[in-house]
């Protein structure tokens, strides 16, 4: 086999909570099958669920050996003889489905799981769209479909929360920030947020108790878990909702049954494979490309650091050490 054969592939040898085993392999590249593309991977991110997958902690595990990676932007590069709308040379933005991941130079995938980038957007700008934009998309959207007049967030000072805080500013909603550093708030006080507590504060809880009912926010999405959804359950209005769509903390919580009993509130949790089943892929297809629109406004992400998947290691360490800071890619 040549070296034009075979391609470098960040692999996952054993998934593991504490220390996972992962390795550059030269693998053979891919051939699609009939309902198959295949991508050559320009950038392909970190992202918290790709900490959780390695680790061996997110909702499945694919058989290892496997490619690790969710997410990627890059060219069509071969297409199966079933696929109808993509073609050979497209860019688009693209997740790993039950195979192989995007940390690699060449990956499958599947026709619904490629969103051809519109005019205008860039391949770097491409590489971030499915994950952070269309989730935090989807939670405001199903905020506004709900008819909730406000919302609080976690995790406010991640890439998704600056989405969250520049999409709630378009929508006009209201939105309470929760942060645990004072270089966040500094940091979602220069976009624009105006709402932002911080829950080491020793008047957290009581401020957003006040906050909440002042501005009606019925409506929280958590990635934390552990103490911080606690609270938000606890100190929100009669009525609230919490979206769970994370858990940094890898904590649980408790919730005292009165509460749902008696101030009717609700805690669901949010997957956007799920929510893309749910809507179906023609409507997701359809709000992905308007979502397209914001990508360099509401969905800029900044890259931050760029590493070769020889440097893998390096690359998720910085990334572990700079996760608010901006996106770490992989590229070849």
């Amino acid at each position: 086999m040549s070296e034009w054969d075979e391609m470098k592939a960040v692999t996952i040898l054993k998934y593991d909570e504490s220390e996972p085993q992962l390795e550059l392999r030269e693998k053979e590249i891919p051939t699609p099958k009939e309902n198959e593309v295949r991508i050559k991977i320009h950038l392909s991110p970190i992202n918290p669920s790709d900490l959780m997958f390695i680790r061996g902690l997110y909702g499945f595990k694919k058989k290892a050996p496997v490619s690790a990676g969710f997410e990627a932007s890059g060219i069509v590069d071969a297409v199966g003889s079933g696929i109808k709308t993509l073609k050979l040379g497209m860019a688009v933005s693209c997740v790993a489905p039950q195979n192989d991941g995007s940390w690699a130079e060449y990956m499958i995938t599947t026709e619904d799981n490629c969103l051809p980038l519109v005019d205008g957007v860039t391949l770097d700008e491409g590489s971030s769209f499915f994950v952070n934009p269309m989730t935090a998309w989807a939670m405001v959207s199903r905020c506004q479909k709900e008819g909730h007049q406000a919302m609080v967030q976690t995790a406010a000072a991640s890439a998704l929360g600056k989405m969250v805080v520049r999409l709630c500013k378009e929508k006009g909603i209201p939105l309470i920030n929760v942060v645990r550093k004072k270089e966040q708030e500094d940091s979602l006080a220069e976009i624009g947020a105006e709402h932002i507590l911080n829950s080491t504060s020793p008047n957290y809880q009581k401020d957003l108790f006040k906050l909440s009912k002042k501005l009606n926010a019925t409506y929280a999405i958590d990635a934390v878990a552990g103490d911080t959804a606690q609270s938000l359950v606890e100190c929100m209005p009669y009525g609230s909702k919490l979206v769970c769509y994370g858990a940094l903390s890898e904590k649980p919580f408790a919730v005292n049954s009165g509460i749902i009993l008696f101030q009717n509130k609700k805690i669901e949790g949010f997957w956007l494979s799920s929510w893309i089943y749910e809507i179906g892929l023609e409507e997701f297809q359809k709000q992905a490309k308007e979502a397209q629109k914001y990508l360099k406004t509401v969905f800029q992400t900044k890259i931050n650091k760029r590493f070769k998947f020889e440097d893998f290691k390096e690359g998720l360490e910085f990334y572990k050490q700079h996760m608010t800071e901006g996106k770490v890619v992989f590229g070849p």
